[in-house]
């Protein structure tokens, strides 16, 4: 079961980085994009949020079984651990803010949504690279 954990761990990891940098892609190829392409790719970049959203979700759901299954709970992980449990904190904070502006885009003005969903996705993305940074020091050894 622990070696299913990490797999779908990994790979939720893998989903949440590329969607992110996809949807990020997406984002700066509709500013210059024709206005029938637009929706398109608006559409694009909030299933695109989703899919990384619930990636995310299923990387707690894993990361909490494992911290029990291997390490038994909390006690003696390091202070990289906890670096990359705020990381993450940043990201899943991050993940929730764009989730509630894209269900609620509709009452939002687009010129201001627009640079502050690019900030959002560049914010998740820098926290989730910090993360598995600070994963590779907490699990290595």
């Amino acid at each position: 079961m622990i070696i299913l954990a990490k797999i779908i761990h990994f790979l939720c990891f893998s989903v949440g980085i590329g969607g992110g940098v996809a949807a990020m892609l997406a984002g700066i190829r509709a500013k210059g994009a024709a206005p029938d392409a637009v929706p398109v790719l608006r559409g694009i970049q909030k299933t695109l949020g989703r899919i990384s959203f619930v990636a995310i979700m299923l990387l707690w759901v894993t990361g909490l079984y494992m911290v029990y299954a291997i390490r038994d709970g909390w006690a003696g992980l390091g202070v990289f651990f906890w670096l990359k449990i705020l990381a993450v904190l940043v990201l899943t904070g991050a993940s929730l803010t764009a989730q509630y502006f894209t269900l609620t885009a509709a009452k939002r003005d687009p010129a201001v949504m627009g640079p502050r969903m690019a900030k959002i996705g560049m914010t998740a993305s820098g926290s989730a690279v910090v993360a598995l940074i600070f994963a590779v020091f907490a699990f290595t050894g």
